[in-house]
Formats: structure tokens, sequence, C-alpha cells
């Protein structure tokens, strides 16, 4: 089933190993998480960058959110990879 943010199953590389890497299951991700390695997917796929999770996590942790949810949170003193990614779903 699609996601809203237009993913489907199965998850491109960099998503799959994210979720092999960290043990984590689907439903446990916040929609934040979601919104953040679906834009990474989408620069990978447009525009050819080689991009990995050994990068991604010089600029996140994977923090929880409580009840067991976890989300991608911005180091301090690192650039924003990605803007607006904690916006409410609306749509």
């Amino acid at each position: 089933m699609p996601f809203q943010i237009g993913y489907t199953y199965p998850f491109p590389d960099l998503t799959q190993r994210c979720f092999t890497l960290t043990g984590l299951c689907y439903s446990q991700e916040m929609p934040m998480l979601w919104r953040v390695l679906y834009t990474v997917e989408q620069i990978i796929s447009n525009e050819g960058i080689d991009f990995n999770l050994a990068e991604l996590s010089h600029l996140y942790s994977l923090i929880s959110h409580g009840s067991y949810q976890f989300l991608f949170k911005a180091k301090p003193h690192q650039p924003l990879l990605i803007l607006k990614t904690t916006k409410n779903d609306t749509s």
C-alpha cells in the first residue's frame, strides 16, 4: 500500500538498509523520519548522488520519541539537509 508521501514497498536501497541496520520495524518510525528517507532517496535517484547511511548519521541522530517510536534529530552545528520535515500531515 503506498504511503501518502509516495513510498511503496519494497523500499529503495538506502531506506531498507536503514531498517536492517537499526533493527526497527516500519511502524515504529515517525513521519519525520519517513520524510527524510524519502527525500534523500529522491535526491539519490534524480541527481545520481552517492549518499549513504554513514553520511546521514553525521547529520542526524536516531532518537526515541517515546512509546517505541523513533525519529531523526538534526545534530547540533550541522546543516539541515531537509527543511520542514516536522510539519504535520494535513493533506
